[in-house]
């Protein structure tokens, strides 16, 4: 398969704005506010899958680096939306630090990640969160780990990564939040989103 080809196969699936270039795909989704961006090279198969919904979708299969090794996870473009695993939160987690780690799901959609993650946040900023001390740290690291594998298949998340940045400051008097790795790419991240803070509205983000 060749790059062009690709992007041919996903523009098929309706919601989806493609292009491509020199070892590179970049699908944007409108409905989520985000672009996947696609090295070619990492591309190890594509092919269309069928979703619960009955809509088309393509699964791409991404050669992704974890710690020293590489394996196969599975980027699935359907009407919409884009799915993703998460990543896993022992890659995330010093390996000195012990906290209650949450179960994960295989796959999770990009609009269920942002719903997740701003309900948490609007949950706490009205009073409204009732969750052990524990859960609600296991439940910030599961959404860490969503963003994370967000990003692992080239999304940029900001706004949901905004919703996390902010519910974490504010639990973090009350809980005891995980110590996370070295993170060059999470570094990136929370500066697009003071970057976007400062040039936008509360309602924008």
């Amino acid at each position: 398969m060749r790059t062009d080809e690709l992007a041919e196969m996903i523009q098929e699936v309706p919601g989806t704005e493609v292009s491509y270039g020199p070892g590179l795909v970049t699908v944007h989704v409108p409905a989520i506010g985000d672009t996947v961006r696609l090295a070619f090279r990492d591309v190890l198969d594509a092919d269309w899958v069928h979703v619960p919904t009955g809509a088309p979708a393509v699964q791409i299969d991404l050669r992704v680096k974890q710690g020293r090794k590489h394996e196969a996870i599975p980027l699935i473009v359907t009407v919409d939306d884009v799915v993703f695993t998460p990543a896993y939160a022992d890659d995330l987690v010093d390996p000195e630090d012990e906290l209650l780690v949450p179960a994960m799901p295989n796959l999770i959609s990009y609009s269920e990640m942002h719903r997740d993650v701003r309900a948490l946040g609007k949950a706490i900023d009205d009073g409204e969160i009732e969750l052990e001390p524990e859960i609600l740290a296991a439940t910030l690291l599961a959404h860490r780990c969503f963003i994370a594998g967000a990003v692992r298949v080239g999304l940029w998340p900001v706004r949901v990564a905004a919703w996390w940045e902010y519910t974490s400051a504010r639990a973090a008097t009350e809980i005891r939040l995980a110590r996370f790795r070295d993170d060059p790419r999470w570094d990136e991240l929370m500066a697009a989103v003071t970057e976007a803070r400062r040039q936008s509205t509360p309602a924008e983000i």
